[in-house]
């Protein structure tokens, strides 16, 4: 079955009818070939031209006053919105080019099989990068939500981004002119140049100021990081120089066992010299009794009184045998 049986049995509800079964108006070529006097031309010469134009003043305002988010109270809302306008505007532009299309001549050499293959694979491949882009990016990163402070985390390198910079652009560029050798016509490949020159133009303003967006945050982000970086060693300066070190629970008893060692004679004669002395109802040591009893051995001795000692548990007890 050749190509153009094919298309003719296509039933007639199928959407894209104008596609499906174009009409064509057959000129020589040469000057007939161009009706410069068909307002729908200039329609979309000049609605290819607003697009771009629009979008791009609009979020850039958005960028810098907000106008959009104060409205609709959020960004978010505020993307979808945008987003809706521009998809409504370029549907329009699309129209407007089927239009002018149709209202110029065609060209008979273009009527072969070879230029129809042509057409719908360049028809093709133009949707893949528009409707790949679209799902790579998401609602918000095709419709400009950078503009609205929502950024993407991460550079996309995903189809079709490794294989073209700009692939949405180039996409509708590549399905315009597929359009126009589908329709066989000079004047239809000439507005697809002319929406890739309008494109590229764009992108010279669109790109660097995207990039601007992502620089000025990441340098935003980076001045923040600095800052608290800065506070915590201010903290961290201060409080290790107004409040002294923790020691473990293990040095701390090291520490306190230290301590208690080279203070055991000073502390024990000090409680003995208390418990002895009188006072307070201190309960003495073992230790403490026997030492005291040894010193008053100690003392009787040197007196010239001899004596024996002897202790029970409770209380010490001193005998004297000089009978």
């Amino acid at each position: 079955m050749s190509l153009s049986k094919f298309i003719d049995s296509i039933p007639s509800w199928v959407p894209g009818q104008e596609l499906l079964h174009p009409h064509y108006k057959y000129a020589s070529a040469g000057p007939a070939l161009f009706e410069f006097d068909k307002k729908s031309l200039w329609a979309f010469v000049a609605m290819t031209a607003f697009n771009p134009i629009f979008w791009n003043t609009v979020a850039r305002n958005e960028y810098r006053n907000k106008t959009i988010t104060k409205i609709v109270g959020s960004p978010l809302v505020g993307t979808y919105f945008l987003a809706l306008t521009i998809f409504s505007i370029s549907a329009f532009r699309d129209h407007l080019f089927l239009n002018a299309v149709k209202n110029q001549p065609s060209l008979l050499e273009l009527d072969n099989t070879i230029v129809k293959l042509i057409a719908v694979a360049l028809f093709a491949a133009g949707q893949t990068f528009v409707i790949s882009s679209m799902w790579a990016l998401g609602v918000t990163g095709t419709y400009l939500g950078d503009y609205f402070g929502i950024l993407m985390t991460h550079r996309v390198t995903s189809f079709p981004f490794n294989v073209l910079s700009d692939p949405m652009y180039v996409g509708s560029a590549l399905t315009h002119l597929g359009t126009a050798l589908w329709f066989q016509s000079p004047v239809g490949i000439l507005l697809a140049g002319w929406i890739w020159i309008v494109y590229s133009i764009a992108l010279k303003y669109e790109g660097p100021f995207t990039d601007k967006i992502y620089s000025n945050k990441a340098s935003s982000s980076s001045a923040s990081k600095k800052s608290t970086d800065s506070s915590s060693d201010s903290y961290a300066t201060v409080t290790s120089s107004s409040i002294p070190a923790t020691p473990s629970r293990r040095s701390g008893r090291i520490a306190s066992r230290k301590s208690l060692a080279g203070t055991s004679d000073v502390d024990s004669s000090d409680a003995e010299n208390k418990s002895v002395g009188g006072g307070g109802g201190t309960r003495r040591s073992r230790s403490s009794v026997l030492n005291q009893e040894l010193h008053n051995a100690a003392g009787s001795d040197a007196k010239g009184t001899p004596g024996r000692l002897t202790r029970s548990r409770s209380k010490p007890r001193v005998i004297d045998d000089s009978d």
